[in-house]
This record gives structure tokens, sequence and C-alpha cells, in this order.
């Protein structure tokens, strides 16, 4: 439960926040739960992103993109002081664990969509 405690408290504010800015919104009467549902498939949305961009983080996916900023700015950088030296790059155990947590935020995003798709039923 420890690993999953600050997806929870992301979803939670979203789906709270949501919640109740669509339940004063709204000029309908609509119940509770539809709001709540509501709630839910945004909160997980954002949580499913949030993971999706951190498995692509960790998969090395924007690796390619940044060499030519981190090029640049490495030169910059050894302009000011000659003596600069980059930072070590990430070993395989490092991205295997950031990929595990990033798999963690889709699963409660895909989690949280379903369940707000059967909320929508009742």
């Amino acid at each position: 439960m420890k690993n999953f405690r600050a997806i929870l408290i992301v979803l939670c504010i979203v789906t709270i926040t949501y919640t109740i800015w669509s339940y004063v919104s709204y000029y309908r009467p609509e119940t509770f739960l539809f709001h709540v549902s509501g709630g839910l498939f945004v909160g997980g949305m954002i949580v499913f992103a949030i993971g999706m961009f951190s498995e692509m983080g960790a998969s090395g996916l924007f690796d390619g993109i940044m060499y030519g900023f981190k090029r640049n700015r490495r030169a910059k950088l050894k302009e000011i002081d000659p003596d600069y030296e980059e930072d070590e790059e990430t070993t395989l155990e490092e991205r295997a664990v950031r990929k595990q947590a990033a798999r963690r935020w889709i699963v409660v995003g895909i989690a949280s969509i379903l369940v707000s798709y059967a909320l929508s039923f009742v």
C-alpha cells in the first residue's frame, strides 16, 4: 500500500476537486454518483497520463529528443567551468525500478476509469 500512496493521493485530490466543481456548476438535477463517476474518470485519465509519460521517460524514449539540449547545456557549462563533468547516466536497474513505478500509475489509472464506467450504469 505504501507504493500506491502518492498515486491514491493524486487520484483522490483530482476526484474530489472535480466532483465538487461538477456538483456546484451543473444546473440539471443529477445524482451524486454521476458527479463522482466523472471525477473518477478525470482523475483516472490524469493518473494514466502521468504513468504513460513516466513509462516513456523510463524506457528512454525522451533520451533521443533531449540529446541535443543536453549537448548544448554541457558545452555552455564547459565554457564556464572547464573541469565540468556530466553526471552518470541511469543504470538498467534504476530504469527497471522507474518502469515498475510507472506501471503502477498506469494500472491505477485504468482501474479508476473502469470503476467510473461501472458507476455510470448505477
